[in-house]
């Protein structure tokens, strides 16, 4: 990473960066998690908005611009908006920001309810799977199923990695016990399938902890057991990759996991955003309405 990257993402001159484009010209700064997050934002946002999106190095350095953002100078304006993905924060019960201008994706704090670990899991949920399918010459009626089938493999591989969080944490281990987790030695493309028992009995190979490896696979039996609700244990990443090599089993070529998360973010309605938990929440905190042109003098 060059010098000036580096520079690029220290808190502070991402804070003070935002601050002076806030004096200068009234335009409020969202932080996001990424450039595809900026991109699935942006694509709303009219000339002259008085807002833009900073798309950061993922969920840890918003965390650490928001912690910084509370302290003075920034805590003395409105300037800001957060997002990020709520990943598997509930789950594992590690501490939110309840702030009206911080945004997970997709969580509601007003029900307390969450409704989708990440942006891509809600995406797969709403009608820009079916475009995203219908681009890719797929049958539409396709979508049921192929949602059902993603979720079911989801659910393994998600269970696995919240109760590495669990493990790891209970145990004041270092490091990941899971170590990473590689999709494609146990997916049957053609079916959208984990193998299970294949992939349970082969984590000692790669695992930082092969002495936990059991208690790994408890707690995500546990979990799966707990928490029966549909994509409640998915990660988003996960299904896009599960679905590329499906696609690539069914003849599509150069269609990457990376690639799909694009489409669908460029697939979304804003009408389908504005009526989600985060879009109501930025509606609440004024963001909407500084998504609109801004006002001359």
């Amino acid at each position: 990473m060059s010098s000036l990257r580096k520079f690029q993402i220290e808190p502070n001159y991402i804070l003070n960066n935002a601050l002076s484009m806030f004096r200068s010209k009234k335009i409020r700064t969202a932080i996001v998690e990424g450039v595809c997050d900026k991109r699935f934002l942006s694509q709303w946002i009219p000339l002259n908005a008085a807002i833009r999106f900073d798309g950061l190095n993922g969920k840890l350095l918003v965390d650490l611009v928001y912690k910084n953002s509370r302290l003075k100078p920034y805590s003395d304006y409105e300037f800001l908006y957060f997002f990020a993905d709520i990943d598997f924060d509930v789950i594992t019960e590690q501490p939110l920001h309840n702030h009206p201008k911080f945004i997970y994706n997709v969580f509601c704090f007003e029900e307390n309810r969450l409704h989708y670990n990440d942006l891509e899991t809600y995406l797969i949920n709403t009608s820009a799977f079916e475009k995203v399918l219908v681009n890719l010459d797929i049958d539409v009626n396709e979508a049921a199923s192929l949602r059902e089938r993603l979720e079911r493999a989801s659910r393994v591989t998600g269970s696995l990695r919240a109760a590495d969080i669990i493990v790891q944490r209970s145990n004041n281990l270092r490091s990941s016990i899971l170590n990473g987790l590689e999709i494609r030695p146990f997916f049957s493309s053609r079916d959208i399938a984990i193998d299970q028992g294949k992939l349970f009995k082969a984590l000692p190979t790669w695992s930082n902890y092969r002495e936990y490896t059991d208690d790994l696979v408890e707690a995500a039996k546990r979990l799966d057991r707990e928490l029966p609700l549909g994509w409640s244990l998915s990660r988003g990443h996960d299904l896009t990759e599960m679905l590329a090599l499906h696609l690539e089993c069914r003849g599509q070529r150069g269609i990457t996991a990376e690639k799909l998360e694009l489409m669908l973010r460029l697939a979304c309605e804003l009408a389908e955003f504005q009526g989600s938990p985060m879009g109501k929440r930025l509606t609440a905190s004024g963001g909407m309405t500084a998504m609109s042109p801004a006002c001359e003098g």
